[in-house]
């Protein structure tokens, strides 16, 4: 017995040993809240309509992380954005770079705004509604801002504190923890097998009207969300910086490589179909499914995505797994607010435990967001949802500049890319551009208001 129980052990720690590196933790980041929203969302209004997407944006997502990863660790302690200010431009760079902090620190609120939804939903606390007593709403705001200040603290102890190494193994227990949350509400509907299949033929569905509004949940709008919360320029930048701090002299990018197609390519790819086919299961059917937009709404799924017998734990496994989400997101934002704005400072960079900078750094930055978050009063879900669209705009910038720099032999050396990975970045530009410059005003606009 002893023996076996040990075997079970090496097992799970070679496994975890195997898929450990930097993209599990930008595939974790990538697994947040605000990939839940927009696939939860997209199965709510859409039905499967659009899992065709996510099998489509899977091969740009790993062959643009994979090279922003080859870049980080063919340059081992140089940062990202001062390759650029030096291989293309300094205006390059410092646009970036006013771009990516004011942004990731919005995503970062928006993430402790569901980390705190989910967490109070723990124990039975939800928003009040919007013609409820001033008492009732102040009473929660004071719950709300309390918990996300305790969840700060807890995540800077769990995976922030202990320096790169304790980080990239929580994340990628957080990650495989996701996964099985959401696994768990995907599985009955196997009954729907033939319209999953449906839905992985590629077509544009026509928009849906929400009952007694003017507005419609726009099918392209949609599509955009789901390919920019897939392919974000936070993950994109951060990636140089997380793999010149894991590799630290050491080089495999053929491990590195198949790490990229298993954490990106097989479990988020995995992740992603379970999210959208169990709120196109449970929550389609719905009468109001077109109205649904916050995280308390979104959590009907579990009225009939669990067999009867387990339905009690639906509201745990779904608030745990977004909870888990949400905390993943906003550590990789945090993180690419800090790596990239010291870089460009000529700050030490490194997330090691003598950057104390870099610590401190974390310490406010996290305490900070979780402080502004619930002053921020709009739909938790639907600020993650609002901001990834933003992405739409940056990562063309992202991608152009990653392909001219893995083709520069002064930056990459004897590993430029070949005709194939050119091939394929050459196609997440045409799509991020397309993308941009179809739905760029609209998204401006909304942001706007």
């Amino acid at each position: 017995m002893a023996a076996n129980a040990v075997t079970v052990v090496n097992a799970v720690k070679s496994f975890f040993g195997s898929l450990t590196g930097p993209a599990t933790v930008v595939a974790a980041g990538a697994m947040g809240a605000g990939s839940v929203a927009t696939l939860l969302l997209a199965g709510a209004w859409f039905r499967y309509d659009l899992l065709w997407v996510v099998v489509f944006t899977l091969p740009f997502l790993v062959i643009a992380v994979d090279s922003s990863s080859r870049i980080g660790s063919v340059n081992q302690g140089q940062g990202m954005l001062s390759i650029m200010r030096r291989h293309i431009h300094p205006s390059v760079a410092w646009l970036l770079l006013l771009i990516v902090v004011p942004v990731h620190l919005l995503v970062a609120m928006g993430q402790f705004s569901v980390m705190t939804s989910a967490c109070l939903s723990l124990f039975g606390v939800h928003p009040p509604p919007t013609n409820a007593l001033p008492e009732a709403i102040n009473r929660y705001f004071r719950l709300e801002l309390a918990a996300s200040v305790l969840l700060a603290v807890a995540v800077l102890w769990l995976v922030l504190f202990r320096g790169y190494g304790r980080m990239q193994k929580v994340m990628t227990c957080l990650l495989v923890l996701m996964f099985l949350c959401f696994f768990a509400l995907a599985i009955r509907s196997i009954a729907d097998v033939g319209a999953i299949a449906a839905g992985l033929v590629p077509r544009i569905p026509p928009d849906v009207p929400i009952a007694g509004r003017s507005e419609m949940r726009l099918s392209s709008t949609t599509i955009i969300a789901i390919v920019g919360a897939a392919i974000a320029p936070g993950g994109l930048l951060a990636m140089p910086y997380l793999s010149s701090d894991a590799r630290r002299g050491r080089l495999d990018l053929k491990g590195d490589f198949r790490k990229s197609v298993v954490s990106l390519g097989l479990i988020f790819g995995a992740y992603s179909a379970f999210i959208l086919i169990a709120g196109g299961f449970a929550l389609y059917p719905l009468a109001h499914h077109a109205e649904i937009e916050t995280v308390h709404e979104a959590g009907q799924v579990l009225d009939t995505a669990l067999y009867p017998g387990i339905r009690a734990l639906g509201p745990l496994i779904f608030s745990a797994g977004l909870l888990i989400a949400a905390m993943t997101t906003m550590v990789v934002s945090v993180q690419v607010i800090i790596y990239t704005s010291l870089d460009m400072l000529r700050q030490p960079w490194s997330f090691s435990g003598d950057n104390h900078l870099y610590r401190r750094l974390l310490v406010v930055i996290t305490l900070g967001v979780s402080i502004a978050a619930p002053l921020w009063s709009f739909p938790a879900m639907l600020k993650v949802l609002l901001l990834m669209g933003v992405n739409v705009l940056v990562v063309p910038i992202v991608i152009t500049a990653l392909f001219y720099l893995i083709n520069r032999r002064e930056v990459m050396g004897d590993y430029t890319a070949n005709p194939v990975r050119n091939l394929m970045l050459a196609g997440c530009i045409g799509l991020s551009v397309l993308l941009a410059i179809q739905r760029g005003p609209d998204l401006l606009q909304m942001l706007a208001r």
